[in-house]
């Protein structure tokens, strides 16, 4: 039986003094290279190399400074083959934080489809020949990945450079179609001018038929085209890590050689590109939003609502009317009763205001101000159309199996639930990071849930947010009823320490115990990862009662986390409290492991399938919608 149990207090001192690397070390097998990492390299194998403690020995076991989860020191018949270490507290804060985080977009290099050395002879088929002439000729091409030139190399090569799209010169009709649904590709959120082939100046431009090498041109750039579709269909136009520097995302995109050989092969290539879409439901409700929307964009514009004073509740303005037939066009309920004075906004009108507001954004507040009448004067227009765009982006980054029932957190939306049978079983606010410690985003898997967690303080908010109080007050850690542990593993008096004398690296071990004040409240959810981000509890539970709930340094706090416990534990509330209420420290492993998605979506549908729109909180939508430019810019 696996259990917490008891170690020396330097084994307790090195795991507080743990640095962000050595924690990282401990997810580093489960995650991918960080942005940060793909630039400068990794700082040694993180597979390979042991966690060392700053005295430099290595962790063995738990005491109540850590949360190490390890095995009985009991011997054992089958021993673990690898060491149970597995967690290590860190602050309910993750990251030490990037900033705002925000990346310019810079497109990856592309290559031309043209001016390549071939290895064989040129065929002595026409068409054939046509086609590995234009493929080693310097003329103009469409641009690819060096990934997608090599598979198309590859395929061409396989069928002796035979068109994919020819019948006797002319586009065959699979040809045809396919160029059809590259020309539609905005319905799916895409650009179409991205699959554009070269030779044509818009997809509905006569075709070249009486030019063999033009024809041939248009094979390989179509093949290219369909190609780039099945990649950003597949996974998205972008790379999500170049994108922001809290994105530990790899998109699920679809092999370039695998998908290659069924779109050249296949008798149906347009029902298989559009296979290759998102079939979440969020996805479906976004696509017909937005066909909304711009059928709407379409249509002339009923006039503005016009600006002026904030009207609450029960007041009257000549306003209102106008307001009323713009949320009926929305769709929300906004007739008033027969008895109602039509300019008055009674109470059913600020109870439809609040919900257009939530929807959109705006704090909600169910009275008529100015950034409420901007909001309804730009319903339906770009800027919504714009947040689909980037959110159906978001969802191409998605695992496309989330699991048949898993966690999934939208920070935008500050909100956390289980989703089993894609369905939500239960629901809870939550708290994300500020925005200089913003929540990764990022998919996981919960392992388990501690009761009654102590906090193992980072060295990062000691010597930021702990150091200034204690140079004023050496005994603020006695009075809050922490312990500090110095570097031969004695307890000692937060007043006896010179905490003057320290800059950033402080010789110090600082532990919070668990308890009422505890940082972590009663209970904390784990699913190591290399962000140090968990959910957890907090005592601060007044804030779970802001519309904006940006307030950590990283972590999650949870509002109803007991409930948590039960639902993820599969555990009776009654059982959950007597383990809470018996102030002793417990992990409990989850019956199997519960996959976690931390994600961030500005737009996101309700049950009923109405898109609701939340602030920005962290500045992401910009970002993708300035690469949708530097896209169209430099696809050439």
């Amino acid at each position: 039986m696996k259990k917490f149990v008891t170690t020396s207090v330097l084994a307790a001192m090195a795991a507080l003094m743990l640095t962000g690397t050595e924690m990282a070390e401990a997810s580093a097998k489960k995650r991918k290279p960080t942005f940060l990492e793909q630039l400068f390299g990794k700082s040694g194998d993180h597979a390979a190399r042991k966690r060392r403690s700053i005295f430099g020995g290595g962790l063995k076991n738990e005491d109540s400074f850590g949360s190490f989860y390890v095995e009985d020191q009991a011997p054992r018949k089958n021993p673990p083959k690898r060491s149970k270490v597995v967690i290590v507290d860190a602050d309910p804060g993750g990251d030490p934080g990037f900033g705002m985080g925000n990346l310019t977009y810079v497109p990856p290099k592309v290559v031309p489809m043209s001016g390549i050395a071939l290895a064989t002879a040129a065929p002595a088929d026409a068409a054939a020949a046509a086609i590995y002439n234009q493929l080693a000729s310097d003329g103009p091409s469409i641009r690819v990945l060096p990934a997608a030139r090599d598979a198309l190399l590859a395929q061409y090569a396989a069928r002796s450079y035979r068109p994919v799209w020819l019948a006797d010169g002319k586009l065959s009709d699979r040809g045809k179609d396919v160029l059809k649904l590259l020309a539609s590709a905005d319905v799916e959120g895409l650009q179409p001018q991205t699959y554009l082939p070269t030779g044509l100046t818009a997809f509905d431009a006569p075709l070249p038929e009486n030019d063999t090498a033009a024809m041939a041109r248009l094979d390989i750039d179509l093949s290219a085209a369909t190609l780039r579709y099945a990649h950003d269909a597949s996974g998205g136009q972008f790379d999500p890590v170049l994108l922001s520097r809290y994105h530990d995302l790899q998109p699920p995109w679809v092999p370039a050689a695998q998908a290659i050989k069924v779109i050249a092969n296949t008798p149906y290539p347009v029902q298989y590109l559009s296979s290759l879409n998102p079939a979440h439901p969020a996805y479906a409700a976004m696509k017909k939003a937005l066909a909304e929307l711009r059928a709407e964009q379409a249509e002339p514009q009923d006039d503005k609502i016009a600006a002026g004073v904030i009207v609450e509740k029960g007041e009257a303005d000549e306003r209102v009317p106008a307001v009323r037939s713009r949320l009926a066009a929305l769709g929300f309920t906004a007739e008033p009763s027969e008895q109602a004075d039509p300019d008055v906004l009674d109470a059913e009108l600020s109870v439809q205001i609040r919900l257009f507001q939530k929807q959109s954004g705006v704090r909600v507040t169910g009275a008529l101000g100015p950034q409420t009448v901007v909001a309804l004067n730009n319903a339906g227009n770009g800027g919504s159309a714009d947040k689909l765009l980037d959110n159906m982006e978001r969802i191409r980054w998605l695992p496309r199996d989330l699991g048949k029932r898993y966690v999934f957190v939208n920070q935008a939306a500050f909100e956390a639930e289980v989703i089993k049978d894609g369905k939500p079983e239960w629901t809870t606010r939550v708290i994300v990071g500020k925005p200089d410690t913003q929540t990764a985003v990022f998919n996981d898997e919960m392992e388990m849930v501690v009761f009654n967690p102590s906090w193992g303080v980072p060295q990062s908010i000691i010597a930021n947010e702990y150091l200034p109080k204690l140079r004023r007050d050496p005994g603020y850690l006695d009075k809050m009823g922490f312990k500090v542990v110095n570097q031969q593993g004695e307890t000692v008096s937060s007043r006896s320490v010179s905490w003057g004398s320290y800059g950033s690296k402080i010789p110090y071990g600082i532990q919070q115990p668990p308890g009422e004040k505890n940082a972590l409240g009663e209970l904390k959810f784990l699913f190591p990862n290399a962000h140090d981000i968990y959910m957890h509890d907090t005592p601060s539970r007044e804030l779970f009662e802001r519309d904006v709930r940006a307030f950590s340094h990283g972590c999650v706090r949870v509002q109803n986390p007991r409930e948590f416990a039960s639902v993820v534990l599969g555990m009776t509330p009654e059982d959950v409290a007597a383990k809470v209420e018996s102030k002793a420290s417990e992990t409990v492993r989850l019956p199997q492991k519960l996959p976690v998605h931390i994600t961030y979506f500005t737009a996101w549908p309700d049950e009923a399938g109405n898109i609701v729109y939340f602030k920005d909180i962290y500045g992401r939508d910009r970002p993708i919608e300035n690469a949708r430019t530097a896209t169209l810019v430099a696809q050439r």
